[in-house]
Formats: C-alpha cells, structure tokens, sequence
C-alpha cells in the first residue's frame, strides 16, 4: 500500500482544526504548519485553541532559514510547511494528514505527485457564521474571513480536490465520512452488518 497525505482543505470556521484534532487523538500522524503567529493559550471559550496544537511557532528568523514546500501570508504573519516533514511522513507513515490553504494545492501536487489526497470541507455562509459567533467573534471578524475566502476563491477550490465532505452536520457524522475518504473503513460481513443494524 502507498502511503499517503492527506489534506484538510475549507474556508475559516469550515472544520479542519476539528477534524484533524479527531484524528490526531485516534493516533493519525499530523504534518505540523510552521508560522511566525503566535497562537493565544486560551481560545475566545478560554479553553486551549485547537490550532496552537496543529500549528509550531518560530521566529522570523527561523522561519526564513525553513526549507519549505508550501508557504503564504495571512495577515503579516509567515505560513509554511517543511519539506523534510512532508518527506519524512511519507517514508514513516501509511497515513498522514495536515491542513493546507487552497493556494498550496497546485504547489504540493506538483511535489509529491499521487501521494496526496485533498478533501475539501464544504460549509454554506450560515453554518460558518454560526461556527464563528458560537466562537466569539465579532461582526468585523466574521466579515473579514468570509470576505478573505471569496477574494482568495476558497468556496470554490473544492473544484481541486480529490473529495468533497458537506460538513454542516453533526461531528460524527463529518468524521465518519473523513475516516472513509482516507481508507479507515471496512467493509463487513453481512451477518456482522445486521447485528450492528439490530
């Protein structure tokens, strides 16, 4: 079997940190992003942010000195993922996921070729606004990331990828439907299937 990545890719608030938290605690090998942002401890809910697990801080100066695959800016800050990371994951591990910005597809694809998966999360404009305002922020906040997905076409880079989950529903149910993209399913029996069915 060839090992593989695959990426979480969506819009802000679309679930990617979520998901890929459930993946990382079911023991998945999770490739980090590298940025100069420094992420706050405590999230709006007070509660440790997702993304400072899924994100390593550096300075600007370790940044620059990263040999990286994929990079971008986001509000001043610095994003990259390393090239060793990427290599490393597909020598050591059968399955490796990460997140990636819609502009960094074309880049790793062009890299690791047919070893990556890219799974779009797909959310409507009202189950993103509710995501954000359950998550604290504020009017102007939500406006800019909607504003930043249409200008950069992230409601449309679904278009690039290899799957596409509608993730409007429940966690599980999303989850579920990731699992399977990424070939952590098996097809059972039919006496197996009616017990679990009863």
């Amino acid at each position: 079997m060839t090992n593989m990545i695959y990426a979480l890719v969506g819009p802000h608030a679309a679930g990617k940190a979520t998901l890929a938290s459930q993946l990382i605690s079911m023991g998945i090998h999770f490739i980090p992003t590298y940025t100069t942002y420094d992420f706050p401890q405590l999230g709006r809910t007070r509660q440790k942010t997702k993304s400072a697990q899924l994100y390593r801080t550096v300075s600007r100066e370790e940044f620059s000195q990263l040999e990286l695959v994929v990079q971008f800016t986001h509000k001043g800050e610095f994003y990259g993922i390393r090239k060793d990371d990427i290599l490393d994951a597909l020598k050591e591990h059968t399955i490796s996921v990460m997140i990636l910005e819609s502009t960094g597809i074309k880049q790793l694809n062009k890299f690791i070729k047919k070893k990556l998966s890219t799974i779009y999360l797909m959310a409507d404009y009202v189950t993103l606004i509710d995501r954000m305002l359950r998550m604290g922020y504020t009017n102007d906040e939500i406006k800019y990331h909607l504003q930043y997905a249409e200008n950069n076409k992230e409601f449309d880079s679904w278009k690039q990828t290899t799957h596409v989950i509608k993730n409007t529903q429940d966690l599980q149910t999303s989850l579920a439907q990731l699992l399977s993209s990424i070939g952590l399913s098996t097809v059972v029996s039919q006496e197996e299937f009616d017990k679990i069915v009863r």
